[in-house]
């Protein structure tokens, strides 16, 4: 250092080693034959990329309140005192809607042990797909919403379905979570929407211009026919219309007719 025009001695340099552990540029000595070699130490996460974890661990609607503020301290931890001011983000927590469920992660351990198939998160909620009921079908079910989560001995059914199911397909057919019967459906789109398919559905949407009319386009879709996928028409007004099939035309006339009637006075 001498060399180079910087003249410390021991109490400088434990300063400096000090100021640069608390700006994050982290310091560690390991002693070794009587004395100390010091070496910068990486850090696995950058402060923006702690930010994303505290926002998301925030944004998270089956995480309580309490349970979001202990994971969001736990990342912080991960930064520099430095970072911990600009990872101070508790304001997002007091605008979300948090479950009441302080056990959902627990639960979604044991889900794995008592479950024919597996959890995925859709909309910022966990849900268990799992294979029985009644009616020996699949179903879904929110984790956040379960208590007293017990392992059984019980045989698991329904393997020979989720040998060729895809929890992606799955989640992307079925609107809210909410169940109904699968239909391959054609609708008339107007072509300011693709990207609204496309992001939806993906690859699994099925474009092609319609000849009949150049300012919309045909898309095949495949999806569970439920209240939830007629209100997700709906809401993007005139711009879409369901062509086929005619049993999903009139059940969708039915749902419309019977809301209407419900402000007709």
């Amino acid at each position: 250092m001498e060399t180079k025009g910087i003249y410390a001695d021991r109490r400088t340099i434990y300063a400096a080693v000090s100021l640069l552990n608390t700006v994050g540029f982290e310091i560690a000595g390991v002693q070794e034959k009587g004395g100390y070699k010091y070496h910068h130490i990486s850090k696995l996460f950058s402060a923006s990329e702690l930010k994303f974890l505290v926002d998301s661990v925030a944004a998270s609607k089956f995480l309580t309140e309490k349970k979001s503020k202990e994971l969001i301290n736990k990342i912080k931890s991960l930064g520099s005192k430095f970072d911990g001011q600009s990872l101070n983000r508790s304001v997002l927590l007091n605008k979300r809607i948090k479950s009441m469920n302080d056990k959902v992660l627990r639960n979604l351990d044991n889900i794995y042990a008592t479950s024919p198939y597996a959890v995925t998160l859709v909309d910022d909620r966990y849900y268990l797909i799992a294979f029985g009921g009644s009616r020996q079908e699949l179903r879904h079910y929110r984790i956040d919403k379960m208590q007293s989560v017990k392992l059984t001995e019980n045989k698991r059914e329904g393997q020979s379905l989720f040998q060729s199911f895809d929890i992606v397909d799955y989640s992307r057919k079925t609107f809210g979570m909410f169940g109904g019967r699968e239909e391959t459906i054609m609708l008339e789109v107007k072509n300011d929407l693709a990207g609204v398919f496309i992001d939806r559905f993906g690859d699994s949407a099925s474009i092609r211009p319609n000849f009949k009319n150049p300012d919309t386009f045909l898309v095949r879709i495949t999806v569970h026919v439920s209240p939830q996928f007629f209100a997700w028409v709906f809401g993007l007004g005139e711009s879409v219309k369901i062509i086929s099939p005619e049993t999903v035309i009139e059940e969708y006339q039915k749902m419309i007719k019977k809301v209407l009637e419900r402000y007709v006075r």
